[in-house]
């Protein structure tokens, strides 16, 4: 499929951008029915070693917040638009932190436990 976008792109650069678009969502689409079945997996190893479920959600949102992110920021600098993608990778670590807030509640819960505060 690459030597396909990369012949048409040679004689018209907007449609390999179309093309290496649809191809990325096709790929996505085709990868989905794969990561289903991994997040049942790593769900039932978390609850078989006791991990809160909280966690194990919030780990999968910020792999699928970092995934979903490095797709979108590959498609803008690939149509060579580079500064957008830079503020796409900003906004998706904020998200992560968004996504991580309880974390660091419980973190500082906890180290406040510690302390008999």
């Amino acid at each position: 499929m690459c030597v396909i976008i990369v012949t048409v792109g040679q004689v018209k650069p907007e449609m390999s951008l179309l093309l290496m678009i649809a191809c990325g969502v096709t790929l996505t689409f085709f990868l989905i029915s794969y990561v289903i079945p991994l997040i049942d997996g790593i769900s039932s190893i978390g609850e078989a070693g006791g991990i809160e479920s909280d966690f194990i959600e919030i780990a999968l949102k910020s792999v699928g917040i970092c995934v979903a992110v490095q797709i979108a920021s590959d498609v803008c600098r690939d149509a060579g638009q580079s500064a957008l993608a830079s503020k796409l990778e900003m906004g998706g670590r904020l998200a992560l932190l968004l996504v991580a807030l309880p974390l660091f509640n419980r973190l500082l819960s906890l180290s406040l436990e510690i302390m008999g505060k």
